[in-house]
């Protein structure tokens, strides 16, 4: 068989889960699966291993382009007897020669995924800033992604914040922030962070990667939205930030994002508080035009019917989604609430049909092609499916999320569409 073809059949057994016992039949098989086997490899972390062959075989080393690894160390309990770790904050586990010296004798190792359990506590518990500049620093890693991890939550006396040598990364993702206002109980954290050495070594890792990122994706709570006009970002098209957002943030972002001119996605995943939406993004006279004219995607959450960003959105647009964050259907659906969401005060920061007719009808962004809405019904649907139709004759994707009143048995909006 020709190689390409080998090779697709073997991805086609990857899926359908017959690769494994392919592999068994001859070394020669074997050695042909390795490389589609072992490309994307997970391991869990609870002790600094002492070995790399402990970490992973030797002879998989090679094959390894996707590496997961999740932090269920016990220092992030109590360190005091750790022989790893002098502080519960810095994980012992996700230190020393993993990063400094095995990772990069891996050759294909492209894509590095860093997180801990979701139902953890410790949410104050993160990687050290000498593990950081390791990671960044592996010279084929091109994707870092840090998941409920903090980075950075403490400072030792001898870390220096510089950054000697660094990947050329093209994707940073650091997701910590999660949705606000939901229903389900959430086991409070041993120790609330400080956020001030996070955000002194993000700043410091941002400074040394910002010639070579694509996409970043930040938690509000972590990082200084001046950090996109303290430097250039030649090649930035993608900016993701989650959390709850200062009234700084909110009042400054469109003036940071002037400085990236090639961005062409960006998403406000902002949480709201009970009674109050994140803000006006568009503040009088602060900005004469768009600052990214060539943006393709905005994803606004809660966004508000004042805000002037709409007037302005420019005409390149393909992808627009204003809901909340979470969907307020998860309310619905969850077993755990006591609580009815659509007699909730959040329930109310929803547009309803009418708001979102006006909100579209002063955006020009004839080349939508994917439209995502959340909104509550009233006597404006009509107007409102009318409005799509119309406006946007090239939608290849809408996704409407539609809140009926208690009383409302029927969805009388067939008769809307053309």
């Amino acid at each position: 068989l020709d190689e390409d073809v080998l090779n697709a059949i073997l991805e086609i057994l990857l899926c359908v889960g017959g690769l494994g016992a392919l592999s068994r039949t001859s070394r020669h098989v074997r050695a042909a699966c390795m490389p589609i086997l072992f490309r994307k490899c997970f391991r869990t972390m609870r002790v600094r291993l002492p070995e790399p062959y402990i970490f992973l075989p030797a002879p998989l080393w090679s094959h390894v382009q996707s590496l997961v690894i999740r932090d269920d160390c016990f220092d992030k309990m109590d360190a005091s007897d750790s022989p790893y770790t002098d502080n519960c904050l810095l994980c012992g586990a996700l230190a020393g020669p993993l990063f400094e010296q095995w990772l990069p004798r891996m050759p294909r190792l492209r894509s590095i995924t860093l997180y801990q359990n979701p139902f953890s506590g410790e949410q104050s518990h993160g990687i050290s800033w000498s593990a950081l500049c390791a990671v960044i620093s592996i010279p084929t890693i091109r994707t870092l992604k840090i998941d409920r991890l903090h980075v950075c939550p403490a400072l030792r006396p001898d870390d220096e914040l510089h950054v000697a040598s660094v990947a050329p990364l093209a994707s940073f993702q650091y997701i910590f922030d999660k949705p606000a206002l939901s229903s389900v109980y959430v086991r409070p954290a041993f120790r609330q962070p400080d956020y001030t050495a996070e955000m002194k070594a993000l700043s410091t890792a941002l400074r040394a990667l910002h010639e070579s990122l694509e996409v970043i994706s930040l938690p509000t709570s972590s990082v200084s939205i001046q950090v996109f006009s303290m430097h250039t970002w030649p090649r930035l098209r993608r900016v993701v930030l989650r959390g709850e957002p200062s009234d700084s943030l909110v009042s400054s972002i469109l003036s940071a994002i002037s400085h990236l001119p090639s961005l062409k996605s960006l998403v406000l995943k902002f949480s709201a508080s009970v009674q109050t939406r994140p803000g006006v993004l568009w503040r009088g006279d602060n900005v004469t035009s768009f600052p990214c004219p060539v943006l393709e995607e905005l994803v606004l959450t809660y966004p508000d019917p004042a805000d002037q960003i709409f007037d302005h959105l420019p005409p390149t647009l393909l992808a627009l989604s204003l809901c909340c964050w979470r969907h307020l259907y998860h309310e619905f659906f969850s077993p755990y609430r006591s609580w009815d969401p659509s007699g909730g005060l959040i329930f109310n920061l929803l547009f309803s049909s009418s708001e979102m007719y006006r909100v579209l009808r002063r955006s020009q962004t004839p080349m939508l092609l994917r439209l995502t809405l959340e909104y509550r019904a009233d006597d404006g649907d009509e107007e409102l499916l009318h409005r799509i139709a119309q406006a946007y004759p090239r939608l290849t994707y809408i996704k409407l999320i539609r809140y009926r009143p208690r009383e409302a048995d029927t969805v009388p909006v067939v008769s809307a569409l053309p």
